[in-house]
């Protein structure tokens, strides 16, 4: 196991570090830290180079030229919260009245201290931000954390922790990856499985109703692989909350490659994204090598408790008392059969 650290550019005039995490099976993680954002998820190939199995750009500003969120660390809240409120507290409005992914200067705004470690099985980056409510909009101080570990089971690992000030917050963070797990630019060989046997209703603006659908006989059942694609070409782009049964959340595969990656989570959601209307927003990822990148390229697989909890009793409880620490914890394991 080893760490470097190297300059990643600079963003908004302050510099930028890239922090690679490198395990004892050639496998390689790096994350920036700016937004916390996990920038790479390198595996070995069989003409021994690498393959970046997520949607990653190679300028820091690339991440902010557009909407997409790509690879970015979301908080203080991941999804939306309706009408940008909760009981007396305003909260800062970026989606149509409405707080998206901890509003306009949420957690991937924000350029993080961090600290390494390292033993012979497992490295680690730990980013630290304190966050009031003058830099955020969101009431009440938090100290957050977030850790990435790579270990020699090659397993990534992101554990989020909030400690609460004087007031009590609210605290439920994810991390918006997108993965790729093939050589083609699109999801035509991926299949998925997720355990979840219901999907959250939604408005027109994706806020919650408060209802469970069931997914018998929609294009949403993936409680068996199923084929991203021909879903895709059912439904127009994925953008749906499920509501999971189990810690073992998904299971994303390539066929054609035989790639996997396993996801854990402690929490009761993952939102699952396909970026359908990504036309006129001039983006090309690494992988694109200077062409637009298509619609769907990748796929997002967001853990986190259920969108706009804090409005529905029954989606899980967000809310970090004062004084208080809660911890969170998401696993993506690889696998190559």
């Amino acid at each position: 196991m080893k760490i470097l650290q190297e300059a990643f550019g600079e963003y908004n005039d302050e510099k930028v570090t890239r922090i690679r995490l490198i395990n004892d099976n050639n496998i390689e993680i790096s994350c920036l830290s700016m937004g916390a954002i996990w920038h790479q998820f390198l595996v070995p190939t069989k003409d021994k180079e690498h393959q970046n199995l997520l949607l990653s750009f190679d300028n820091i500003n690339d991440y902010y030229s557009n909407p997409q969120n790509i690879c970015k660390s979301i908080g203080r809240v991941a999804g939306r919260i309706k009408n940008a409120s909760y009981k007396h507290y305003k909260l800062p409005q970026n989606d149509h009245g409405n707080t998206l992914h901890g509003g306009p200067h949420g957690f991937s705004t924000w350029n993080w201290e961090y600290s390494t470690s390292v033993d012979e099985n497992r490295a680690s980056v730990t980013f630290q931000k304190k966050i009031d409510e003058s830099m955020d909009g969101f009431f009440g101080e938090i100290q957050a954390s977030i850790v990435y570990t790579l270990d020699n089971q090659n397993k990534v690992s992101i554990a989020y922790s909030g400690i609460a000030g004087e007031e009590d917050t609210l605290f439920n963070p994810t991390c918006h990856v997108y993965f790729n797990l093939s050589n083609r630019r699109d999801l035509t060989t991926h299949e998925l499985q997720i355990n979840s046997d219901h999907i959250l209703e939604t408005d027109e603006y994706l806020i919650p109703t408060g209802k469970f659908i069931a997914v018998d006989n929609t294009p949403y059942d993936f409680r068996h692989f199923k084929n991203i694609e021909s879903a895709l070409k059912e439904i127009k782009g994925l953008d749906i909350a499920y509501v999971l049964k189990t810690n073992l959340a998904a299971i994303l595969k390539d066929k054609e490659s035989k790639r996997q990656i396993i996801v854990h989570s402690d929490r009761n959601g993952l939102v699952v994204y396909t970026p359908e209307k990504i036309e006129g927003q001039n983006i090309s990822f690494s992988r694109d090598k200077g062409t637009l990148a298509n619609k769907n390229e990748g796929i997002a697989l967001e853990a986190q408790t259920l969108p706009d909890a804090i409005h529905h009793e029954n989606f899980g409880d967000i809310i970090l008392p004062r004084h208080s620490k809660q911890s969170y914890y998401i696993s993506f394991t690889f696998k190559n059969d």
